[in-house]
């Protein structure tokens, strides 16, 4: 048995899902934590590094291109490579060298060509993560599902490490510039296994008709009625935002609190990783003996809990015994927290429309972590660390409060009821 498991783990199509999670969780921890450490280096103000939460906008609107993705061929590498490694090809073209320019720039005299750089790399980041979802939904059979997002999750967390300790780790010998590019070769290496390692030539079912933009939209609105997909929405915002809005003031908070590079490379980037990959396999196990709702408070309630560690270290200062301590408990919640989510969100999706409505529903979630997350420094100027990690704690109670009335008036067969 247990040699039949690491056979299927060990498939090229789990391999494949497995890089494409490295190549999705590289530019995001980049931009949302690798950027946000280099900017409170360079002693930018911490209001001015809050703004930059916006950058990661694109992540948050990939829906409205969505379908674009879908319906169109790159006609010239399309006969080659197969629709989706067409679009995840062309993408690296545009996304490789504004990682490079970025490493180029510096932040005390070109702070807004950075943050335009930045946006330019959430939105090919954006575009890529679509292409991927979609591909992992299209190789794989239903069986396999919930391993292509196990692995998923793995090959994200592990790109999280290269630009999160990986980087830190590199700057202590080269240049930023160095490091970027260090990045952007490893990223390549990277997409040429992909292409290469499972042949798909043929393309993949896309949209034939101009009325299938509109109609996996259609089909989620008209699914329930107008007042329960409004109460499906507004959980999707609130669930992960109180955690979120702490976390990306989390990286410029150790800095000022007097932790070194190195010190948030070993906790946060890699002894973080791990703990959150010991919190989505864990939600997993929840959400399968718990079911998904359950799954989804437990979590929530560690999720809201977790936030107050911040303030216990802000109380105690640069201890890396407390840094460790935090971290533990702030991502295992989100590692929880992330495996319930994703879940919820798959099976709110109409297999027929997968990738336009994983990226409409993950998207609205994204808004809590890009628009309302970046007053976060403003807010920590205004009432200071402890009262305003006091404040994300509470932002995590109104989406608690949706999945209890859920699990009584609302359950999980009630929303997926899809329209025929």
């Amino acid at each position: 048995m247990k040699i039949n498991i690491l056979k299927f783990y060990l498939s090229k199509k789990l391999i494949s899902i497995f890089l494409m999670g490295i190549l999705s969780g590289i530019p995001l921890y980049l931009i949302l934590s690798t950027l946000f450490i280099w900017l409170t280096r360079e002693n930018i103000d911490i209001s001015t590094i809050g703004l930059f939460a916006l950058t990661s906008i694109p992540w948050s609107i990939k829906f409205l291109w969505s379908p674009f993705l879908d319906k169109y061929n790159v006609f010239f590498i399309n006969n080659y490579l197969g629709h989706r490694k067409s679009w995840l090809l062309l993408i690296q073209f545009f996304l490789v060298p504004c990682l490079l320019f970025l490493g180029y720039l510096d932040p005390n005299n070109d702070l807004l060509t950075i943050a335009i750089i930045a946006l330019l790399i959430s939105f090919f980041s954006a575009s890529q993560d679509i292409v991927i979802d979609a591909f992992r939904i299209e190789i794989l059979d239903e069986e396999s599902q919930g391993a292509g997002v196990a692995m998923t999750q793995l090959g994200y967390r592990f790109g999280g490490i290269i630009s999160g300790a990986g980087t830190l780790y590199l700057k202590e010998i080269m240049t930023w510039f160095e490091v970027f590019l260090s990045l952007s070769i490893f990223i390549i290496i990277i997409v040429i296994f992909v292409l290469f390692l499972i042949n798909t030539r043929k393309s993949s079912k896309i949209y034939n008709h101009n009325k299938s933009i509109l109609e996996p939209f259609k089909e989620f609105i008209f699914r329930n009625n107008f007042l329960k997909i409004i109460l499906i929405l507004n959980f999707i915002f609130f669930f992960k935002f109180g955690d979120v809005v702490a976390g990306v003031m989390a990286n410029p908070f150790y800095v000022k609190i007097g932790f070194s590079n190195l010190d948030i490379a070993n906790a946060s980037k890699i002894f973080g990783v791990l703990m959150t990959m010991l919190g989505v396999f864990f939600g997993g196990y929840l959400v399968k003996t718990r079911g998904i709702l359950n799954a989804l408070i437990y979590s929530g309630f560690l999720q809201i809990i977790s936030n107050l560690l911040y303030i216990i270290l802000y109380k105690v200062g640069p201890e890396f015994n407390y840094l460790l301590l935090t971290i533990a408990g702030e991502n295992f919640s989100g590692g929880l927290g992330s495996a319930a989510f994703v879940a919820y969100l798959s099976v709110l999706c109409n297999k027929k429309y997968t990738g336009t409505q994983y990226a409409l529903l993950s998207s609205i979630m994204g808004i809590a972590r890009t628009i309302l997350s970046s007053p976060g420094g403003y807010l920590v100027e205004f009432v200071g660390w402890g009262y305003f990690f006091l404040i994300s704690t509470f932002l995590g109670i109104p989406g608690l409060l949706i999945l209890f009335w859920m699990k009584s008036n609302f359950p999980i067969n009630m929303q997926t009821k899809f329209s025929s």
